[in-house]
């Protein structure tokens, strides 16, 4: 009888999420506006499962990032009204995890099981959502801007709109986070890169961006404002294949295109591939064999290893199906060229076009940090000194964990709140959403969440500081060797 009851209430839901969706009036829920400095709109979502749900608005803000190629569904798995039948038969796994057994939006859609921005919004977090320039679907479709957009500018200028956007709205100080890109973004932002903007609106007009510039009175202010960092699986030093450094891929990866893949899901793919087994069978059977082929020839091989980024074994079928029909998102192809520069030559700087000086270079020069004119994140980390939780990926194939480690966790000014995790069996996109997600990426970051509130709010009242010389681990969980003293490196036994 109870799973009868769980069926009709399935039904019920969805159904009345039908209605919502089809009502224009009721489309735009929790949709939020915000214009960059440079003018253009992002869009942004305040997370709640339903309309008639509750807004956290008394909560503590968490605003997210996705990463490059994807959008805020990243974040947000569901059963959108044209996948109801086809997610009719999803059961989740016995047994769940503890935090999703009493709720009734998972019961009624059990896709929310595997959303970040659900997990949160149930523990009382008032969560966020955000659409780069360009990316998006719908209602939640961001302006595009200029065409030379590369990662720079959404660190510098989308980030900035966005966290100004929630605190205006909720009067608090927002943790942030990001995976991927969405990392990357988010680190940008702390050290106070910036563009002049003047030289910014000029450069718009003869055809180049900025350098961006070092700031840090700027990262000083915003590492005062910001209560923490979520880095998931943060983009650093991506692994690339020797094989792109040809002067063919640089003059690709060099041109100011954008890549419209929101369009051609919604327009092209979801219409023309209705049947999700279709989708689901196409996805596995690529992602296995490139895994499979890895794990075998992965050593002889240039590509292979780079793109196993995508465990099917830690993936349920439909989830797969979710986000590549909604999660798969546009980019700016500098935005790609940028993370091949940085992965070719193991040096995390600014776009290598960047600057009047460089607007006709085909090929990235060598670095040469403090000589050639460029910015160089990794030479700059330092200056984040909030705390800084970083999700890591087992697989290798666009994060590397050792670089986080090295690049960001140890090269930061040391926060007691610092620490690290390496989740087994995962790779760099399942790592948020897949079968093991719900049982320890999301609980690591919550409880996380949880005491850096409780931390913050006693060192409020002492007027203590976390930050300054490194210092026993505050978390009681151990410490790498040789690791950035408080920072923890645990590899989490699955329960999945």
């Amino acid at each position: 009888m109870a799973m009868k009851n769980n069926r009709w209430m399935r039904v019920v839901w969805c159904c009345l999420s039908c209605l919502w969706l089809a009502d224009p009036a009721m489309a735009a829920d929790g949709l939020f506006s915000t214009v960059t400095d440079d003018g253009v709109t992002l869009k942004m979502l305040r997370y709640r499962p339903v309309p008639g749900a509750t807004f956290r608005e008394d909560g503590q803000p968490v605003l997210l990032f996705p990463g490059i190629v994807c959008n805020m569904n990243a974040f947000l798995s569901h059963t959108p009204d044209e996948r109801i039948h086809d997610y009719a038969g999803m059961t989740l796994p016995t047994p769940i995890a503890d935090w999703a057994k009493d709720d009734p939006t998972i019961q009624a859609d059990p896709m929310r099981y595997y959303s970040l921005a659900h997990y949160l919004w149930l523990k009382g977090y008032d969560v966020w959502l955000a659409n780069y320039r360009g990316t998006g679907r719908g209602e939640f479709k961001s302006d595009k801007g200029n065409l030379m957009t590369n990662n720079d500018v959404w660190g510098i200028l989308d980030v900035d709109a966005c966290v100004k956007k929630v605190v205006e709205v909720t009067g608090k100080a927002p943790f942030i986070g990001g995976h991927s890109t969405g990392g990357f973004s988010c680190y940008a932002y702390l050290q106070g890169a910036s563009f002049d903007l003047d030289e910014l609106r000029e450069g718009a007009r003869k055809g180049y961006t900025p350098h961006v510039k070092a700031n840090p009175l700027l990262a000083a202010a915003r590492n005062a404002m910001i209560k923490g960092f979520i880095a998931l699986d943060p983009g650093l030093t991506p692994n690339v294949p020797q094989s792109i450094d040809v002067p063919v891929m640089w003059q690709l990866f060099g041109q100011a295109a954008y890549l419209d893949l929101d369009t051609l899901m919604e327009n092209v793919v979801n219409p023309l591939i209705t049947d999700s087994d279709i989708m689901i069978t196409t996805i596995d059977t690529v992602f296995d064999l490139i895994s499979e082929t890895n794990r075998a020839y992965g050593e002889y091989l240039d590509v292979i290893p780079c793109l196993d980024f995508w465990y099917m074994s830690n993936m349920h079928p439909f989830m797969n199906d979710f986000f590549a029909r909604y999660a798969c998102s546009s980019v700016y192809v500098r935005g790609l060229g940028q993370w091949g520069d940085i992965g070719l030559h193991m040096a995390i700087r600014e776009f290598w076009r960047n600057g009047v000086e460089n607007k006709d270079v085909v090929q990235a020069p060598e670095p040469d940090p403090g000589n050639d004119g460029y910015y160089y994140y990794d030479r700059n980390m330092d200056l984040l000194t909030i705390p800084t939780i970083a999700v890591l990926s087992y697989s290798d194939a666009l994060v590397r964990a050792e670089d986080v480690i090295t690049y960001l966790m140890e090269a930061k000014t040391y926060n007691a709140g610092d620490e690290y995790h390496l989740i087994p069996n995962s790779a760099h996109l399942d790592v948020i959403c897949g079968l093991n997600a719900p049982y320890i990426t999301f609980p690591l970051v919550g409880e996380w969440l949880d005491r850096e509130c409780a931390r913050q709010a006693a060192q409020a009242e002492s007027g203590s500081s976390s930050t300054g010389p490194k210092a026993a681990n505050a978390a009681g969980s151990g410490s790498s060797e040789g690791g950035s003293g408080g920072a923890c490196f645990i590899e989490t036994a699955v329960g999945a």
